[in-house]
């Protein structure tokens, strides 16, 4: 077939045009991480955490900076102890580029779980961008405080697509050692069991306790018994702190949210003159209250499970519909969470997305716009701080961001896969 010059030109204008947006991308992107590398966020705590162990100090009894502890785990701070030698801010600049790495690595995760292939070329931007937009405050917020949310988030989508695809210990390791570093993705071993993957959930078992114990051949075992059981008290949910769970203002999660619900003077010094309880209750009976609230969560997995225990599914939608739940319940029943957490919606979100960019021409008028307006409160529920900052002490203190992964289980509970097929 002969190319005229005409169209040469046409292809080589449009590709020209691609590298230079994607190198004035590429230079804005390492603008903004060189100046974000500039705070003072958690990745400065990590790395204090990994100079003290090596001190041979309890990293869990002190606080840094303006008294915060350190919750992770021992074996991450022996991890990143090399980054420990080089300046500061080079330190954390490649710390964030690392998370935008994962970003990337999510992405492609992200490919390979849902069948986007069934969307048109021009859908499947729509996708994208529509993720794009309902995840920036969220990613934005794990890059400026230099969090590990978003390399956990990897650590759990990675683990369960490799389990599913024949390559179970690759994946058994990667939740094992999110769980190591920090427990919030240990919801996955149930469900693994469920699910009759008995080979991957005891390779997690296996891989945490190596992961765990890994640190006595660097620390002994002395100091990493006083560690261990420092950590435990530091982290037990019966402690008051973690039943009010108001500390800081940008605190989220049930527990949070239900203390400034039914407790009429919740200690919080961050709480706005403004009434929000809707009753006072003893911390006793707020106790029961967030278990309770608690249970029926984890129990509403049933709901999604929608099938006896050890049966297989082989629809890969459905297994992303359930696993994008129990993803998106972390933040809310673990205490002490704070708004970068709420980074595990987006596997929620994003299979709420696909499911009405597939299926909008099947839906009735009513639920199309019902699902469409429900996708609208989610993303200002999670994206006000970032539309209209200047009003962000009122979005905390109302805790509108749970607000947010609460509508957002309703939207997704209400799209099964199984039905959508069947409209199909």
């Amino acid at each position: 077939m002969q190319v005229t010059l005409k169209d040469y030109i046409a292809k080589n204008s449009i590709s020209t045009t691609k590298k230079l947006a994607l190198s004035i991308g590429s230079l804005a992107l390492i603008a903004f991480l060189i100046i974000e590398s500039s705070n003072k966020g958690d990745f400065h705590i990590f790395l204090e955490a990994s100079k003290s162990l090596i001190n041979g100090e309890n990293i869990y009894e002190k606080t840094y900076f303006d008294g915060y502890h350190y919750f992770y785990s021992i074996l991450f701070t022996l991890l990143i102890y090399p980054l420990s030698f080089l300046p500061i801010h080079l330190a954390v600049f490649l710390w964030l580029c690392l998370n935008v790495f994962f970003i990337y690595r999510l992405c492609i995760t992200l490919n390979k779980l849902l069948p986007l292939y069934l969307l048109s070329h021009k859908l499947k931007k729509w996708f994208w961008i529509l993720i794009c937009g309902f995840s920036l405050r969220l990613i934005w917020e794990n890059l400026h405080v230099a969090q590990i949310t978003i390399f956990l988030l990897y650590l759990c989508l990675e683990g369960i697509y490799l389990i599913y695809h024949k390559k179970t210990v690759m994946g058994a390791m990667l939740i094992a050692l999110g769980i190591n570093i920090k427990l919030l993705p240990f919801v996955l071993l149930p469900y693994l069991l469920y699910r009759g993957k008995f080979k991957a959930a005891a390779l997690v078992v296996l891989f945490s306790v190596i992961f765990l114990f890994a640190p006595i051949l660097f620390i002994g075992q002395d100091e990493f018994e006083i560690l261990m059981t420092t950590w435990i008290n530091l982290i037990n949910p019966l402690n008051t702190k973690h039943v009010l769970d108001v500390e800081e203002r940008s605190f989220h999660s049930l527990t949070t949210l239900l203390s400034t619900l039914f407790i009429e003077n919740v200690p919080d010094i961050y709480a706005l003159k403004i009434k929000r309880n809707i009753t006072d209750v003893s911390i006793e009976t707020l106790t029961r209250i967030i278990a309770f609230t608690r249970l029926v969560l984890i129990t509403f997995t049933l709901y999604f499970l929608r099938s006896k225990p050890l049966k297989k599914i082989k629809n890969p939608l459905h297994r992303y519909w359930e696993t994008s739940y129990i993803l998106c319940v972390i933040p809310l029943i673990f205490p002490h969470q704070q708004h970068y957490a709420f980074l595990f919606m987006i596997p929620a979100y994003s299979y709420c997305i696909y499911d009405l960019l597939q299926y909008y021409k099947y839906l009735s008028v009513i639920k199309r716009y019902t699902i469409i307006i429900l996708l609208s409160i989610i993303y200002l529920l999670v994206n006000l701080k970032l539309l209209l900052g200047n009003y962000n002490e009122y979005y905390e203190h109302f805790k509108i961001l749970t607000y947010g992964a609460i509508v957002l289980l309703i939207t997704l509970s209400n799209l099964i896969p199984h039905k959508r097929l069947k409209n199909s």
